[in-house]
Parts: structure tokens; C-alpha cells; sequence
């Protein structure tokens, strides 16, 4: 794929008196700060060991913020594949890294504080949405541990496969959603009965992002840019970017409100 004028921007240097430093360095640094809000806003409440936060607001701090984590992993291909802007790739293994380390943050803390009974297990794997919140955990830790040029290079050939298990966490978090939210069927009464339903805004995220996969829609995309028709490519793509967009829109909006809360060491319920 030849590069686009973005990346042949992105590859040139910012200079200053004391140096250079790469464009492409600095934004890549930018767009990566998001990935450390769910933790920011949590650090209290561990730091302090405030159990009220950690008990009453750890799942929804740190679980939506792994799952805008896991979304945004998921987001870099689809980037790549309409835009050809090639990068932005790193953020595709920085945002899976955040994910995991996000998610196994949330499993740990929530083994110690959170009340359900059952002791660890019970607090871990005690209802059918915990345990397959657990069984993603646990299908995390490998890609965690290969998430690095070593370990690619030692798996070789296996490398891909293994990584393509975030396929599974992505389903996995689906079902974990919907038996959460009752299949979509219960309404906590916080406003849109759709939209603020986590069961809704994870489909409507994901269904852009499973489009955007197909192989004959990336087919048909990679044959209008060659054609020179990438405005048309952009028109064809604007419903599944409006579609994402609203669904995690929703899913920010719970981060921001949930995780000041947190911060501030009164957490918000529901």
C-alpha cells in the first residue's frame, strides 16, 4: 500500500533549536493518553483504599474503560483499511496492551472488595456474567504475555492465530453485556432506554467494526481507492462511522460522569 500524504507528513520531524523530534511521535503520544483515564480515574480509590469507590464504582470505571480500550483495538484496522493511513498501526498494540492491563486491574480489584459472596471465586466467577467477564480475563493473559517484537518473533508463524483470540474476547464481552443488562430488556432508568443500555451501545459499536472486516467490503473499498474513488469510499462508510460514533459516545459520557465520581472518592451508583 503506498503511503498517503498523512503518513509522508507524519514520517517528517518537528524541529527546535534543541532538536527534532518526529510528528509521528507526537501524536501517537497524544492519542494514547486516553487509555490511561480509566486507571487515573480509579487511582484513588486504590491508593487510599477507599472501599465505598472501589466497591461501588471500580466495576464501572474500570470495566467501561477497558471495553472503550478493547473498541478503540478493534477501531485501528478499520481506520487503516478506509483512510490507508498506515500510521496510526501502533495504536493497535498500545490500546490491546491498556485493554488487558485495564481488564485484569478491574478482575483483581474486584476479587477483593466487591461484595457478592462466594469469597475470591464467588466475587470473580459467581454469576454467569461474572464468569465469562473471568474467562475473558484469563484468555487475556497470553496476549498480554506476546505483546512485544520477542515474543513475535519467537511464535513465529503461531503469532497471528494466538492474537486473533481477541475475536473471541470480543464476543465474549457481547455476551458478558447482555446477561449483564438482561439481554437489553432491562432499563436502570437513567435517561434513553437504547442507548444507555451498555447491551445496545457495545452492538452498536461493534456492528460498524464487524462490516468494516468483510472481506468483500474491503474488497470493494481497496477497488474504489485504487480507482481514485476515495471520496466515494468515505460517502459509503459514513452511516457505520455515525453508528460508532453515537455508541461510544454514550460509552465516554459513562466513563467521564462514573470515573469524576471515583475520582473525587463519591461514586456514582448504577
Amino acid at each position: 500500500m503506498p503511503k498517503t500524504a498523512v503518513d509522508t507528513w507524519m514520517a517528517e520531524d518537528f524541529t527546535f533549536s534543541a532538536g527534532s523530534i518526529r510528528k509521528q511521535t507526537v501524536a501517537l503520544f497524544l492519542l494514547r493518553l486516553p487509555a490511561l483515564v480509566p486507571l487515573f480515574f480509579i487511582s484513588r480509590g486504590i491508593i487510599t483504599l477507599n472501599n465505598s469507590t472501589l466497591n461501588g464504582a471500580e466495576a464501572d470505571v474500570l470495566g467501561t474503560g477497558s471495553e472503550a480500550c478493547m473498541l478503540l483495538t478493534l477501531l485501528v484496522t478499520p481506520m487503516i483499511t478506509v483512510t490507508r493511513q498506515r500510521w496510526i498501526t501502533p495504536l493497535r498494540r498500545w490500546y490491546g496492551i491498556m485493554f488487558a492491563l485495564t481488564a485484569i486491574t478491574d478482575a483483581t480489584t474486584a476479587s477483593i472488595t466487591t461484595s457478592f459472596a462466594g469469597g475470591v471465586f464467588g466475587r470473580l466467577a459467581g454469576h454467569s456474567f461474572l464468569a465469562v467477564g473471568f474467562t475473558m480475563v484469563l484468555l487475556l493473559l497470553p496476549l498480554l504475555a506476546t505483546a512485544n517484537n520477542p515474543a513475535q518473533r519467537w511464535l513465529g508463524r503461531y503469532w497471528k492465530p494466538l492474537q486473533r483470540v481477541t475475536y473471541v474476547i470480543w464476543g465474549l464481552l457481547i455476551v458478558h453485556l447482555a446477561l449483564l443488562e438482561g439481554f437489553g430488556i432491562q432499563h436502570e432508568g437513567d435517561g434513553d432506554p437504547v442507548f444507555h443500555q451498555r447491551l445496545y451501545q457495545i452492538v452498536a459499536c461493534s456492528i460498524p467494526l464487524f462490516v468494516l472486516r468483510l472481506p468483500p467490503i474491503k474488497r470493494w473499498i481497496a477497488g474504489q481507492q485504487k480507482a481514485g474513488r476515495q471520496r466515494l469510499v468515505y460517502l459509503a462508510v459514513l452511516p457505520l462511522a455515525v453508528l460508532f460514533v453515537l455508541g461510544f459516545s454514550f460509552i465516554v459520557n459513562e466513563e467521564i460522569f462514573k470515573g469524576t465520581g471515583a475520582f473525587m472518592l463519591h461514586p456514582v451508583g448504577g
